[in-house]
């Protein structure tokens, strides 16, 4: 596997016709997965995709990380292979947890699109809310920010890297069995 190459921000926005892309890729991406179009979802993303959730940590300023040797863990840590998995997991109609249909709704709002200085590569920050219905009361939502990696590719868009942080370090939920 090809190591993971860190781009750092530029910190300059995006031009509008870009930033305008980037919008509309992330409410498509959204629709694709509320709809549960799990193949269509894997072809967005790039094949050395990082998709990660770490876990909040309560700590002490003076204990933040570089500062004592506490180190970040993650809820995902996951590659392309792994995604793949657990999409084609759902799709098999086998997962109790899904029968009855589970039903979400995502919203992404807030997004910021910068420039980095990879060229065709756009740092993306982003609030969600994510909201799990099955049955009738067993409701649940998740409200987010994101940070994302996206490539320009002669395909269009794909994602390259996403970081997902929710702000409790307690999460209370039945599960995690979802795509942020």
């Amino acid at each position: 596997m090809a190591r993971k190459q860190k781009i750092e921000p530029v910190g300059k926005d995006t031009d509008m016709q870009t930033a305008y892309r980037i919008e509309r890729f992330l409410a498509a991406e959204a629709r694709v997965l509320d709809e549960e179009r799990y193949d269509d979802w894997l072809t967005m993303l790039d094949e050395n995709i990082a998709y990660k959730m770490p876990i909040p940590m309560n700590t002490y300023r003076r204990n933040r990380l570089g500062k004592s040797s506490i180190c970040e863990t993650m809820i995902y840590d996951e590659n392309f292979e792994k995604l793949k998995q657990r999409a084609a997991r759902e799709d098999t109609g086998m997962v109790w947890l899904n029968d009855p249909a589970t039903h979400h709704v995502r919203t992404v709002t807030n997004i910021e699109s910068f420039c980095t200085d990879e060229a065709s590569v756009y740092d993306v920050r982003s609030k969600f809310t994510l909201l799990r219905a099955r049955r009738d009361k067993d409701h649940i939502s998740h409200t987010g920010t994101r940070k994302d990696l996206l490539r320009d590719t002669g395909d269009g868009l794909k994602l390259v890297a996403r970081t997902v942080f929710l702000p409790a370090r307690v999460i209370v939920d039945k599960n995690l069995n979802m795509f942020f």
